[in-house]
């Protein structure tokens, strides 16, 4: 936790560069670019796991120009789709060394720049949620440590006349033995390597086209949110003012 967080309840904020591909047929193409910036606070639990609030914002990128993308046009079916900001939380997850939930959703949602809430584009829809959540484990040589963590969900819709869809992640947290192991830090340094494979989500309307898509990036984590990358500050003071003028007030919701 002081890896991905902090065990000390103060704010944190981590972030993720990544870019997503199509895979369909043996074929891959690429999609975009993605640049993640969360929000979490961790408080500990009598039974060893952590519960921790996390608010997430993802900004979709033009993979050439690095500008925030309006219109996407997909793979195969040739739809040029709008392309929807996300905005996730905040919501609190259990964190142990293995957790299995089940859930209902009212689907996850994102909205279509510009056109405000009633254009809202889902990225999961209504249904039973199945999420798993693992950790470790954990692997060091000398002053470093690797920690593994695994996360997988699936939604079934309510709906028959929708696709169920899925999110599978691995990431490896990298950090410092001496940082971990001292009961004076609560929040040690952190580096980021991160793999997910999803299905094609709603926004993208993609139909009966069978493929997903696989991401990989790398990340890290702050102390401060003024310490976020440069663009995610830039792209957040535009779109999601509230996170940089009181980030705390924001994972109240």
């Amino acid at each position: 936790m002081k890896m991905r967080s902090s065990t000390d309840g103060r704010l944190r904020f981590g972030w993720l560069r990544a870019k997503r591909f199509a895979y369909i047929d043996g074929e891959v193409s690429s999609l975009l670019d993605l640049l993640a910036g969360t929000i979490s606070q961790a408080k500990a639990a009598v039974d060893g796991t952590y519960d921790v609030t996390i608010l997430e914002t993802t900004y979709y990128l033009d993979s050439n120009t690095g500008e925030l993308l309006r219109q996407l046009p997909m793979p195969v079916t040739g739809k040029v789709v709008d392309v929807p900001l996300y905005r996730s939380g905040p919501k609190v997850v259990t964190i142990g060394s293995r957790t299995e939930t089940e859930e209902v959703s009212s689907g996850d949602a994102g909205v279509v720049e510009g056109e405000g809430d009633a254009n809202a584009a889902p990225f999961a829809p209504q249904g039973a949620v199945h999420l798993e959540r693992s950790v470790g484990p954990a692997f060091t040589e000398g002053d470093t440590v690797w920690i593994r963590t695994e996360e997988y969900g699936r939604v079934t819709p309510t709906s028959a006349l929708e696709s169920a869809v899925f999110y599978r992640e691995s990431a490896t947290w990298q950090g410092r033995l001496r940082e971990i192991q001292d009961p004076q830090v609560h929040s040690a340094w952190t580096a980021l390597a991160y793999s997910a494979a999803t299905s094609w989500r709603p926004w993208m309307q993609m139909g009966d086209v069978k493929g997903h898509t696989m991401s990989n990036g790398i990340g890290g984590k702050v102390n401060n949110i003024s310490d976020m990358p440069a663009e995610w500050l830039r792209l957040t003071e535009k779109h999601h003012p509230d996170l940089l003028e009181n980030p705390a007030k924001a994972l109240l919701g």
